[in-house]
């Protein structure tokens, strides 16, 4: 299924650029990214971007929904993947690695005491080289 980014900045009332949609492609194969990777991966192809662009980008993504931000391991990393699931940063490897657990409990219990999440992130940090294939 091809996404139309342009159609996705669009519904978001998103201004159409070149370096949101850039950031989008880079992203949208899935996986965590730092301001600095997504930066290093477009200077390839796009020379001339700078660093604080990615972040301005980055920012406004995430704003408008499109990405999610968390901190683990000293780094802000960006993912696009938005439903509720737990990032485990490997502490030994410094990958991370998405695992999907049922967190409607979680949810729910912070729903009963009157907090409605907008972003729900669960980070555990573990050592990695002696886990189970996920």
């Amino acid at each position: 299924m091809e996404i139309d980014i342009a159609e996705m900045l669009r519904k978001r009332g998103l201004k159409v650029t070149p370096q949101r949609i850039a950031v989008i492609k880079t992203m949208i194969r899935g996986g965590h990214f730092s301001g600095e990777q997504i930066f290093s991966e477009l200077k390839k192809t796009e020379p001339s971007i700078s660093l604080s662009t990615v972040y301005n980008a980055l920012e406004t993504l995430e704003k408008a929904g499109i990405i999610r931000s968390f901190e683990a391991g000293g780094k802000t990393w960006y993912e696009m993947r938005m439903e509720p699931h737990v990032n485990v940063f490997c502490e030994d490897l410094g990958d991370i690695v998405d695992v999907d657990l049922d967190l409607g409990s979680l949810e729910k219990n912070l729903e009963e005491k009157g907090i409605q999440p907008k972003n729900l992130s669960v980070i555990v940090y573990a050592e990695c080289s002696k886990m189970k294939k996920v």
